[in-house]
């Protein structure tokens, strides 16, 4: 503190005038913060009447006692030591934050300002200073800081959950993976052998066999489909489609693949258009088809004798669309009241009664599916008498299209065409005979890869029309193969690029994005069928 300075600071020995008496007595009328002074041992000398507001010491209380005598004890020790070194420097004390205890044993937190007094020979006789008291304001500080702990701890859970939540998600996606591959591979040798054997000379019996063998590996298919779709409902991977559709035609095929389980039980089949249903509607016809025939296929399974009748009914319309009721009722076993009530969350086997198992992860999905519609589902059911399973879907109009002439696939089949090159990259010895045989079927020439590698090898040497790649594959995998093929033709120049098809067992969105972008033309999930591949050269002309 400069000279100058502290000449302006009158020591109490010093008589104020009486202007000055005045302004001071006015300034601690007015003031709600407590004025004081001590000498250089630290007792109070002076202290204003806002002591009793703030500490509940009366002035006469507080004056002798030591400034030290009133701090916290938790935090005394080192405040009085802070302050005795700025004191015996004869520094100001500025904003200091320093917590008291009251005479009734509050804890009060005062910001402390104060200043040296000096005499006149420049010699310190004490400080005076003000004290503000700030407890409301460090509580609520306290209590934001603790808020603003307890927020962080909670977006950390929730972001250690998320991760948690994504790992297992991600792991959940890799394991229903590898499943679906494993499963699919497998299928696909037996779905298309009997597929080509029905080419073949059968008698009933024979026939009849088969039949039992392709319900059954559908079923399986249809299984392992379902799953799949839990799993990308639940990651938010699966968006409808908004196409233009025959919802007659949806209605009627559903009652065709259904019609034999109905036939094969003995009960009464029957789909009701109900009179003002339009024939064409936009939204996504497999979807709807695949909910109509998990009710479908739930009350076939549950009705012993009887019927089964699906419905359809329009019970709205306007400008943006039409909603359409859809029902499935049965004369089945029924169900008690609280069953019904969670028969749509995902169920567990303790909680279903015997006679009722299995009837969880089909309505499990469809309940998914009508939500992804915006549309509502629900069930009424008495036990023993049977039971009516509905859903709403609302669909934007639809147009009806141009009539054009209708291909079978026995006309392709006697469509003239060229002879093809095809090779085939499989390791599977059995997927390798079905593609290959339903290939000749349709006249044309093919030859197989055990590997990418091999694969490889056989396009540098040979000109192919089109080849169908297996993705997992020891040595090389088919997305490696296609890019180095992609690679050797731009090399050598070639315009007219081969065709490669990814034929895998992935049934991944996200597989058949990861195929694409390696440069694949086409992407089909086994197990494939032959139409599936007269497809591929129909749309490339090949």
């Amino acid at each position: 503190m400069s000279q100058k300075d502290r000449k302006h600071i009158k020591s109490k020995k010093n008589p104020a005038k009486p202007a000055e008496e005045k302004l001071f007595r006015d300034i601690l009328l007015l003031s709600n913060d407590w004025i004081w002074e001590i000498d250089p041992e630290g007792r109070y000398t002076f202290t204003s009447g806002q002591i009793k507001e703030i500490l509940g010491y009366s002035p006469e209380e507080i004056m002798g006692m030591k400034v030290f005598e009133i701090f916290d004890p938790e935090t005394r020790m080192q405040t009085e030591e802070e302050l005795r070194r700025i004191m015996a420097e004869g520094k100001p004390i500025r904003n200091r934050i320093n917590w008291n205890i009251s005479k009734d044993g509050r804890k009060v937190c005062l910001l402390t300002n104060g200043v040296p007094v000096f005499d006149e020979q420049n010699r310190i006789v004490g400080y005076r200073g003000v004290d503000k008291d700030i407890t409301r304001q460090k509580e609520t500080e306290e209590i934001l800081r603790k808020e603003k702990a307890k927020r962080q701890q909670a977006e950390k859970k929730l972001q250690e959950a998320l991760r948690s939540s994504e790992e297992n998600s991600r792991s959940k996606s890799i394991f229903l993976a590898k499943m679906s591959n494993e499963i699919r591979t497998p299928l696909s040798g037996i779905i298309g052998t009997s597929a080509l054997l029905k080419e073949t000379q059968l008698t009933s019996e024979q026939r009849d066999f088969l039949d039992i063998i392709e319900v059954s590996a559908n079923n399986l298919l249809s299984i392992v489909k379902d799953i799949l779709d839990i799993s990308r409902i639940e990651a938010g991977k699966i968006q409808l489609e908004k196409k233009n559709f025959n919802l007659v035609e949806v209605l009627n095929d559903t009652e065709r693949m259904l019609a034999q389980k109905s036939r094969d039980k003995q009960i009464n089949f029957s789909v009701n258009l109900k009179s003002g249903l339009p024939k064409y509607v936009k939204g996504d016809p497999l979807r709807l088809k695949q909910v109509l025939i998990n009710l479908t296929h739930n009350a076939i399974k549950f009705t012993k004798k009887g019927s089964v009748k699906i419905t359809a009914e329009n019970i709205s319309e306007n400008q943006q669309g039409v909603k359409i009721l859809f029902s499935v009722s049965d004369t089945g076993i029924g169900m008690p009241e609280h069953l019904t009530k969670n028969l749509f969350n995902r169920l567990s086997r303790s909680e279903v009664p015997g006679k009722f198992k299995g009837i969880g992860l089909g309505l499990l999905i469809s309940k998914k599916i009508i939500d992804l519609f915006d549309g509502d589902i629900g069930v009424e059911s008495t036990e023993s008498k049977g039971s009516r399973f509905w859903f709403t879907i609302p669909f934007a109009p639809g147009e009806n299209p141009s009539i054009q002439p209708m291909e079978s696939p026995s006309d392709n089949h006697k469509k003239e065409q060229r002879k093809l090159s095809v090779l085939v990259a499989e390791d599977n010895t059995i997927n390798q005979k079905v593609a290959m045989a339903s290939v000749r079927q349709l006249g044309h020439d093919v030859e197989v890869a055990v590997n990418g590698k091999m694969a490889l090898e056989l396009f540098k040497n040979n000109q192919y029309d089109l080849i169908l790649m297996d993705i997992q594959m020891p040595v090389m995998d088919g997305i490696t193969a296609t890019q180095k093929i992609r690679e050797l033709e731009k090399e050598r120049g070639i315009k007219k690029k081969v065709i490669i098809v990814a034929v895998t067992a992935n049934a991944m969105k996200e597989d058949r994005e990861k195929c694409l972008s390696s440069g694949m033309d086409h992407y089909i999930t086994k197990p494939f069928k032959t139409d599936d591949l007269l497809s591929i050269f129909r749309i490339n002309e090949v």
